[in-house]
């Protein structure tokens, strides 16, 4: 039997069966409805209207195609015994049709009674045919015809779904049809498509697999379509947004060439901040499919790629992006964020948050500039407004300004969370816990530290490298309170690839000052300076983090008791700040950058080290511990040096009071990490009994100095072990490191008879007979890194 008969019969059937006054059909195009007002008024001898009135009510039975591109008539109120089989698309407005349903006068027959039933495919086909041709159709009575599975040329086929189907269909319905498509499970919800299927699991699934192609063709030019009307986009950005379909969309855009469809996606998904909201995974993916001279031609896709280049510590590269676009004005912040008739506030922020991570001088000028942005926001810009206070955060503690940087961290914080960013979140989570280890207070940074964890985990994305950021953070909290195993362990796992990563100044400042030390603690001085020459390379363009290098290499040596090595490097970088700097109070008081502050308090530990007993020392060393831009973490090791001062100018009171005060401060804080670096000083004050025996006595000296045990003392005392004392421990290192014994006399104020006094000693004491013997055997004994 003819499959148009045998589906003609059982629809008719169903429509004539049912009592109601009104048989609605509502389908989509294609799905047989006008071919059923056709074949029911053959039957009937009865003719169909097509135009938007309805037809009259006298009558047994009347037929009415509804058109879709007319406004219809609202339908009468049907006499005693009158009948209305009535067909439309869904999207059609009927007057009237709600009230008649409301009444219960109204059967809709639904769209899946329309399609060819496999059964019915069968019988006119034969079984495997039949059943062939279901599976490659669906049913769909347009791809059927009497000889079998109908053929459409594809485009033609897909132009037809795009216009005829999809055009209808609310922003939700097509990404869900997208999702599908994609492989990805959707669940719940009515059918998206009338050849929709629930699969086993409860999944919609595309019946018919010929359908798919051009169906996925015809998604794309659609939601392209939707998405370059200003009035749908934001509808098809928030359904992608809302089913986590936004990066697929822009891909499946990009694939079939419309570019400029997904550039407006990208822009509507927040431009550059959509890395934020998605994930690097993400963002990468979508800007590699944009073609390279998009750079040139697009501001969205030109700030995407300079902030990629950004997380990828590719700083050049970011500011070559942005000349290329821009011109080479952008370069200089300063002309930008003065211009704000030439460049607009979206990108006077990007251009602001960009020198987070260049090496350029951050000026009083340039800060109130970046205040003036915050003029031009309107108070719900959530996003800028705390990128504004996030880039002012970065200038606030190089400056080692801390009480405005809490003040601003809190800011850029509150406005994060009112956006929903929970990834910028965690950076400010981050910086708060940054800051609260600088200011010696590990309790208050693990809070923090859970926080920006908390933030990371609410996030519905992976995102690999602020995993390890928030690992290091956790491990540098672990070595403040007196473990080292978690920051040691990150650092022999995954320094590698977290050094490859993004990088701006305070992050490296933290990841410098906790990895070598904890690597010159535990393991060794060489391991330490290995450390530091690998960011030496890594960061050989950017003069402030070679500096940032230098003087942490210098504590390293000086910790490994090469101090003269370490004084060497110290007079030869490039900064003002020279020995005599250190030695001037006066000078030492007013400095604020934090480079300079690190290079004088590198100055001040060797001069307590080599000539302790300096009249003008106490002095100086008062100076740098009232500097407002030292940190409390700084400023606890100022505290040890002036009491190890103070032990060396015979006064041992103000020595034991000043010790009582700052093991208090870490007891209070738990900040024991800040101790352990201040070991060659320590070792020699707890030698002496009566200030052991003094702190011994108060309880929380009492528990910092059994931490300090348990965290290990070092090797600073080895001398003393040895049957060394003092002064002749100090020359045998300096000869160790290769000097003379005139230059030992200078440096440590004594003659050259006296020195060579201590070497006699040194000899006898270690059962040495050469110069050559005392140094091999000081390296042995680990009198020297």
């Amino acid at each position: 039997m003819d499959i148009g008969e045998i589906r003609k019969r059982r629809l008719l059937r169903l429509v004539e069966a049912r009592g109601e006054p009104v048989v609605l059909i509502e389908a989509l195009a294609g799905m047989g409805k006008s071919r059923l007002l056709a074949d029911l008024a053959a039957a009937r001898g009865l003719p169909v209207r097509r135009d938007g009135q309805p037809p009259g009510i006298a009558g047994d039975l009347r037929l009415w195609d509804v058109p879709a591109d007319a406004p219809a008539a609202r339908l009468p109120d049907l006499a005693a015994g009158g009948r209305l089989v009535l067909a439309r698309r869904p999207a059609t407005r009927l007057p009237g049709l709600e009230r008649l349903a409301a009444f219960g006068a109204v059967y809709k027959l639904t769209e899946e009674a329309l399609l060819y039933e496999a059964r019915e495919l069968v019988a006119a086909f034969g079984e495997r045919q039949g059943l062939e041709i279901a599976l490659a159709t669906g049913g769909w009575p347009l791809l059927i015809d009497t000889g079998g599975r109908r053929s459409i040329d594809p485009v033609v086929f897909s132009r037809f779904i795009a216009e005829e189907i999809l055009a209808d269909l609310p922003a939700e319905t097509l990404v869900r049809l997208a999702m599908m498509l994609a492989g990805r499970r959707v669940t719940g919800g009515a059918a998206p498509l009338p050849l929709a299927r629930l699969d086993a699991s409860g999944a919609w699934e595309i019946g018919g697999r010929d359908i798919a192609g051009p169906l996925a063709g015809a998604l794309v030019a659609e939601q392209g379509r939707r998405i370059a009307d200003p009035g749908l986009r934001p509808a098809m950005a928030a359904a992608s947004a809302e089913l986590g379909f936004t990066t697929e969309t822009i891909l499946n855009m990009q694939r079939s060439g419309e570019f400029e469809a997904a550039e407006r996606l990208l822009e509507t998904e927040h431009g550059w901040y959509f890395l934020y909201f998605h994930g690097a995974i993400a963002f990468d993916a979508v800007l590699a499919g944009f073609p390279e001279e998009a750079s040139l031609q697009s501001d969205t896709v030109a700030l995407c790629r300079a902030l990629q280049a950004l997380k990828h510590g590719e700083v050049s590269l970011a500011r070559r992006l942005l000349a290329d676009r821009f011109g080479s004005a952008t370069l200089d912040p300063g002309r930008v964020l003065v211009d704000r008739g030439r460049y607009t506030v979206a990108f006077r922020s990007f251009r602001l948050v960009m020198l987070i991570y260049e090496d350029i001088p951050l000026t009083d000028e340039l800060l109130r500039l970046a205040f003036a942005i915050l003029a031009d926001l309107p108070i719900e810009a959530h996003l800028l407004r705390g990128s504004i206070h996030n880039a002012i955060l970065e200038f606030y503690l190089r400056s080692r300004r801390f009480a405005e940087a809490d003040d601003v961290a809190e800011r850029a914080l509150r406005h994060y969370r009112a956006a929903g960013a929970s990834l910028l979140a965690f950076y400010i989570s981050l910086h708060l816990a940054i800051m609260r280890l600088m200011a010696g207070d590990a309790a208050s940074a693990g809070e923090w530290a859970a926080e920006a964890e908390r933030d990371i985990a609410s996030l519905g994305f992976d995102s690999p490298h602020d995993q390890l950021l928030l690992k290091l953070l956790k491990g540098c909290v672990g070595y403040e309170e007196g473990s080292d195993e978690a920051l040691i362990l990150f650092l022999n796992r995954d320094l590698e690839l977290f050094s490859h990563g993004e990088i701006w100044p305070t992050l490296i400042e933290f990841a410098l000052q906790y990895g070598s030390q904890a690597l010159s603690r535990r393991y060794s001085t060489i391991a330490a300076r290995s450390f530091l020459d690998r960011w030496r390379v890594y960061q050989v363009q950017n003069r402030q983090f070679q500096m940032m290098i230098d003087s942490r290499e210098v504590t390293v040596m000086q910790n490994g008791n090469r101090w003269r090595e370490a004084a060497d490097r110290l007079a030869q970088l490039p900064t003002p700040v020279t020995q005599a700097v250190a030695s001037n109070a006066r000078q030492l008081a007013r400095l604020g950058h934090r480079d300079e502050i690190a290079v004088a308090l590198c100055w001040l530990r060797h001069m307590v080290f080599e000539t302790p007993t300096r009249p003008d020392l106490v002095d100086c060393l008062a100076a740098i511990e009232a500097n407002l831009a030292l940190t409390a973490r700084q400023r606890i090791g100022v505290q040890i040096w002036n009491a190890y001062v103070l032990k060396r100018q015979r006064d041992l009171t103000r020595a034991r009071a000043q010790l009582q005060a700052t093991f208090e401060t870490v007891a209070r804080n738990g900040c024991i990490g800040s101790l352990s670096e201040e070991q060659v000083f320590l070792a020699d004050l707890l030698a002496n009994r009566r200030i052991a025996d003094f702190l011994s006595a108060l309880s929380e000296a009492r528990q910092v100095l059994r931490r300090l045990r348990d965290f290990g003392l070092g090797n600073s005392g080895l001398g003393s072990r040895n049957g060394l004392s003092r002064q002749e421990t100090k020359v045998l290192m300096m000869v160790t490191e290769g000097a003379s014994n005139k230059f030992v006399a200078k440096m440590l104020q004594i003659s050259e008879a006296t020195v060579k006094f201590h070497l006699g000693n040194v000899y006898r004491k270690l059962g040495c007979r050469r110069r050559k013997e005392a140094i091999a055997a000081a390296r042995a004994l680990g009198l020297v890194g």
